[in-house]
């Protein structure tokens, strides 16, 4: 029977996101301007609660959080707010850093967007902290392997030469993300 209800519940679940997510896609269809508005308003109020979240799981108050950042309470209380003016990157490098936690910010297609914001759970907030990674054994555990979509060699953006994976690699990466950043190493 309690089978029977979690499947059901699920199936209602589903029904329910699939709706919403096919709402906001007609909405999208209809105007740039709004698929932008909705990009701005769901980064802010997501960022604000993500913050507010990772504060409360880490038990700071305000005046704590605030002394981690070496900020004035005020500072923090406009984090929190998803109407005030959206954090900017270097503020949340700080705020990710009081976490120690990492900062991810790219550019995205709408549809994983869209699905982001359909799929959102209580847990979708939270983030380990590095030394909680670290006791959980994250870093051991394989990662799926991404497949890369390339052909076998590539042609240069700018010279028009063909270049294999490897060099590729050697441009793209560079030795800086592979070596201590220099600040680090003094």
């Amino acid at each position: 029977m309690i089978i029977e209800e979690s499947s059901l519940q699920t199936e209602v679940e589903s029904v329910n996101t699939s709706s919403i997510k096919q709402q906001m896609l007609n909405e999208f269809r209809c105007s740039k301007e709004y698929r932008h508005a909705f990009i701005d308003e769901a980064i802010r109020t997501r960022i604000a609660a993500q913050i507010t979240a990772l504060r409360n799981n880490r038990g700071w108050d305000y005046k704590m959080f605030a002394q981690e950042l070496n900020k004035k309470v005020s500072w923090v209380y406009r984090l929190e707010d998803p109407n005030a003016n959206a954090p900017t990157i270097p503020s949340l490098l700080e705020v990710a850093s009081a976490f120690d936690i990492g900062l991810d910010v790219r550019f995205r297609p709408f549809s994983d967007l869209l699905d982001d914001v359909t799929t959102l759970k209580p847990g979708s907030f939270s983030v380990p902290s590095f030394g909680e990674e670290l006791r959980d054994g994250s870093f051991s555990q394989p990662k799926r392997k991404r497949k890369i979509r390339s052909p076998q060699r590539t042609k240069s953006h700018r010279s028009g030469k063909q270049i294999s994976h490897p060099e590729l690699e050697r441009k793209v990466l560079g030795t800086s993300l592979i070596t201590m950043p220099a600040a680090l190493a003094a």
